[in-house]
């Protein structure tokens, strides 16, 4: 039990700061900002745990400091992908907002087409996707840029891994 508290501890205490943070002011690439702050307090933390054993805040030994490592990678990266659905909301995100605005009252069909009427998904990832440098306009189309390339790579082979079809 005490495991978990500390895991759900260090993982809270690096949500609190990522709540401080995006108060003040929104950093220019979000996932990349999330994956540094959370792992940085996670790196921060074992070595506290290290520096300082016997300590309330502190892993008891390394077993609990593997655990709550294991615990708080697979939190960050299950609230990273989370968030991304929250970082540009998604039409599902929309409507659901919308009915739940109304205060039981409903919506009608028209009025949630509307929402969505002036709205493209896939503008909105491909504007995300030049913000963050995986592609380039060029012209009327896009091309991949460095970091896209490489991230397509990954996918690729991944999916390759997986005995996945090509193609999306």
């Amino acid at each position: 039990m005490a495991t978990a508290i500390l895991a759900v501890g260090v993982f809270s205490a690096a949500f609190l700061v990522h709540l401080a943070w995006w108060r003040i002011a929104l950093p220019r690439r979000q996932t990349a900002a999330l994956l540094g702050l959370f792992f940085g307090v996670l790196v921060a933390w074992l070595a506290v745990s290290h520096l300082l054993p016997g300590r309330w805040f502190a892993a008891a030994d390394r077993w609990q400091a593997i655990h709550v490592a294991i615990f708080h990678t697979a939190c960050t990266l299950a609230y990273v992908v989370a968030y991304s659905a929250l970082e540009h909301r998604s039409p599902s995100m929309t409507l659901l907002v919308a009915v739940a605005d109304s205060k039981g009252a409903g919506c009608t069909h028209d009025e949630l087409h509307g929402l969505l009427a002036g709205a493209s998904p896939v503008e909105v990832r491909l504007d995300a996707m030049v913000h963050e440098g995986m592609i380039r306009r060029d012209g009327d189309g896009y091309r991949l840029a460095a970091k896209g390339r490489a991230w397509a790579a990954v996918l690729s082979t991944w999916r390759q891994l997986l005995g996945m079809p090509r193609g999306g």
